[in-house]
């Protein structure tokens, strides 16, 4: 079977439905239906923009611009590449599968369960965040931009949330810079994981880009303000040729499998967390060795202790670095650039 004749043999909205996509869907071309990816718009939209074409086997959002046909929407929402989103979609449409089928069993990938408010925020959103995390509002803007910041309520409290187009995990911190209270269920906690995270997933690591793949280097960080920091200093030091992502928690002993694959051939820094007990550069090395594994081009990593920030205190981390001591401005530009 070629591709044409899967696609004329599953339409759009049996595929679709088939992925549990919400709805309704309809079944002709030119209908407007809500967007798939809401949370590009700021709200939600609410006005539906998205419709299909080319005799149901394309989809088109006319205002935030994401299209693309069976295949990219198995790429997008099972989160696989190219290839086997194509064989998948042949297999799916009737057709013989392009190569012996795994007998291996498949992975059971989490709903993530994220907020219904989940919106990319406005400029006072950006600019709190900037404020509270010591940030050019601009990098925040920047991180917005490639769908790795998005805004929200969880749990009651208005929230800025890392996330990537993997919707495989997602954290989220609260505006006010305050912990999450206890409940009889969790502890009091900074950041809260949504449920049906993921957190071997590098978030960051399936950006809103079409073509990610030119990046051919890559920060690996620490936690959400980290994943920003990296953000700041590529904006503010002109560097943009480094993708950010961030493993959130030193706690994660592997790499999701999948992630690996992103690695191979890049350059890639890793920045520890500096803490007392040597967890965050223990954890560092595991992650290294894997992406070593993984086939990467070139592998380093750097540490902070020595450097001290404007109020006289030790920097632990890259978000402290976004206050520096101003003598040590030039280091750290060298580190990054």
């Amino acid at each position: 079977m070629t591709i044409t004749e899967a696609k004329a043999r599953l339409p759009l909205p049996e595929l679709a439905r088939r992925l549990g996509l919400p709805g309704p869907i309809p079944d002709r071309d030119g209908k407007a239906f809500t967007c798939w990816w809401p949370d590009r718009h700021n709200n939600g939209d609410r006005h539906p923009s998205m419709s299909f074409c080319y005799r149901l086997t394309g989809y088109k959002c006319h205002a935030c611009g994401m299209k693309g046909d069976g295949i990219t929407l198995l790429q997008h929402f099972l989160d696989l590449s190219q290839q086997d989103a194509t064989k998948r979609f042949v297999e799916m449409a009737g057709g013989q599968p392009l190569s012996p089928p795994d007998t291996a069993p498949s992975e059971k990938k989490k709903r993530l369960h994220l907020p219904t408010d989940l919106r990319r925020g406005t400029v006072d959103d950006w600019q709190a965040v900037a404020d509270i995390r010591h940030l050019d509002v601009c990098s925040v803007d920047l991180a917005v931009e490639m769908g790795v910041l998005r805004f929200g309520t969880v749990h009651r409290f208005p929230c800025w949330i890392v996330i990537d187009e993997s919707r495989r995990v997602a954290e989220a911190r609260r505006m006010d810079g305050q912990p999450f209270p206890k409940t009889e269920k969790l502890p009091q906690r900074k950041a809260h994981t949504l449920y049906g995270s993921d957190k071997s997933w590098p978030v960051g690591l399936r950006p809103l880009h079409t073509k990610p793949h030119l990046f051919k280097k890559i920060m690996v960080v620490e936690g959400g303000p980290d994943l920003l920091a990296a953000y700041h200093f590529l904006y503010t030091m002109h560097a943009m040729d480094a993708l950010p992502v961030a493993m959130l928690g030193r706690e994660n002993h592997h790499l999701h499998p999948e992630s690996l694959r992103h690695f191979a051939g890049r350059q890639v820094k890793l920045y520890p967390h500096a803490d007392p007990d040597g967890g965050g550069e223990a954890a560092a090395c595991r992650w290294a060795e894997e992406i070593h594994h993984a086939g990467a081009a070139e592998i380093s990593g750097f540490t902070f202790p020595g450097l001290t920030r404007e109020d006289g205190q030790p920097v632990t981390d890259l978000n402290d670095c976004t206050l520096l001591a101003k003598k040590q401005i030039t280091e750290i530009e060298s580190i990054l650039l």
